[in-house]
């Protein structure tokens, strides 16, 4: 009997192979999410955040107080539940229920939408999205779900990071337009590690699947059968292969294989040795070489 669509999360670093994992998992009629490039479109996440509201607490000092929330007309501001006195608010109780609530429900609306678009043949399983690293901790208390965690070694991360901010001529993944490859490698250094911790946390969990960048792009069939069997779904990776020409745009080595490893050829050797002694831990866990 339905309940709810179970979360997929995806759990990566941007430039990882995301955009591509998400292209696998879209060919299964039975995983649902807006097949929109760059498969950004986070309804977990509101949802989550929305559903967080109800435990923060009310700050006296803001614009949002009593007087406010029954004045103001719906939807032009919004907080934490704002009343210091109340006797029958817990909302570290009530987030969680309104947040499966609200789920149950959002599923049953995508699942209609689905199948209008022309999803009959399946009931889908899962709904599939890029989300922020924390997302797992407050998701755990709430409902179930599967990861997948994509790694890429983080040297590699970084260049194609570059590449690809010169090929779309602005700066993004928190790379600023006054970095040079030292400043922003000190930022990203910041940055990744704490996504590689929560990966790390993750792993340990029977709900997660681990997936390298590496064995994802050089060997999809053999990828795509793992997860296959893991998930309980199909994957078409012909529909993948057909689809690469669309998404030329979004890529910065002219094939797979020189995407891997390419900080042996790219990568300043005083760069890569400060890459090499921050993450040296998290280098060596992943099998990457130090």
């Amino acid at each position: 009997m339905f309940d709810s669509l179970k979360p997929l999360l995806i759990q990566s670093i941007g430039r990882s192979g995301t955009t591509l994992l998400m292209q696998l998992v879209g060919t299964s009629p039975q995983i649902l999410f807006d097949r929109v490039y760059p498969f950004e479109v986070r309804y977990l996440t509101y949802l989550l955040r929305w559903a967080q509201m109800l435990e923060q607490d009310w700050d006296q000092s803001s614009n949002w107080n009593p007087s406010a929330n029954a004045n103001l007309p719906p939807g032009q501001t919004l907080g934490p539940f704002p009343y210091k006195e109340s006797q029958l608010w817990h909302g570290d109780e009530l987030w969680p229920r309104c947040f499966r609530a609200a789920w149950r429900e959002f599923s049953s609306i995508a699942i209609a939408r689905g199948r209008a678009n022309g999803g009959d043949e399946v009931l889908p399983l899962y709904y599939a999205e890029k989300t922020p690293r924390w997302v797992p901790t407050l998701l755990r208390r709430a409902i179930p779900y599967n990861s997948i965690l994509l790694v890429r070694d983080p040297r590699d991360i970084f260049l194609s990071i570059t590449e690809f901010d010169k090929k779309r001529g602005f700066p993004g993944f928190n790379r600023r337009a006054n970095d040079d490859d030292w400043s922003f490698a000190e930022r990203f250094v910041e940055g990744c590690r704490q996504s590689l911790k929560t990966i790390r946390e993750e792993e340990a969990y029977p709900h997660s699947i681990l997936v390298k960048y590496e064995r994802l792009v050089l060997n999809l069939t053999n990828e795509s059968q793992r997860l296959s069997e893991r998930l309980g779904v199909r994957f078409d990776t012909d529909v993948v292969e057909k689809q690469t020409t669309e998404f030329i745009h979004h890529m910065t080595s002219n094939t797979a294989r020189e995407s891997v490893e390419r900080w042996r050829r790219e990568l300043p050797a005083e760069l890569n040795e400060f890459f090499v002694t921050k993450f040296h831990e998290d280098l060596q866990h992943f099998g990457y070489e130090t």
